[in-house]
């Protein structure tokens, strides 16, 4: 079965084109552009991983970690921003974040993240 993805992203162009190149990997994408949206499908729906930008518009990517952790631990979480930051970055892991990637985003990049993450998720590790 195929792991089950969610992109939370209000970038139009960025949330197609990974919405394409992972679902051509062959994962079950949908994809949103708001914290709201997302918290919305996340409520009638199982996902394996969550990517989320940091800058939404409502709720930021950072609260949807969060609450996305409080309602499913198991949940992965990855966060992607243009507006990268150390301190951002320490926010994102401490909130939960398994990852967090700085854009542009290199699809191969994102691709080895989401392998491995659902490598770890197997395993146990996760």
């Amino acid at each position: 079965m195929a792991a089950k993805l969610l992109i939370v992203e209000d970038e139009e162009t960025l949330r197609e084109s990974l919405r394409r190149v992972l679902h051509h990997e062959g994962y079950e994408v949908d994809s949103v552009e708001s914290s709201e949206a997302a918290l919305e499908v996340i409520r009638d729906k199982h996902y394996d991983i969550v990517i989320t930008d940091i800058i939404l518009p409502g709720m930021n990517g950072i609260d949807l970690v969060r609450t996305c952790r409080k309602r499913n631990p198991e949940i992965i979480l990855i966060v992607i921003t243009a507006f990268a930051s150390i301190e951002t970055a320490v926010e994102a892991i401490r909130a939960g974040a398994y990852d967090y990637l700085i854009k542009p985003v290199i699809h191969e990049e994102i691709k080895k993240i989401i392998k491995a993450a659902l490598e770890e998720k197997a395993a146990g590790s996760v």
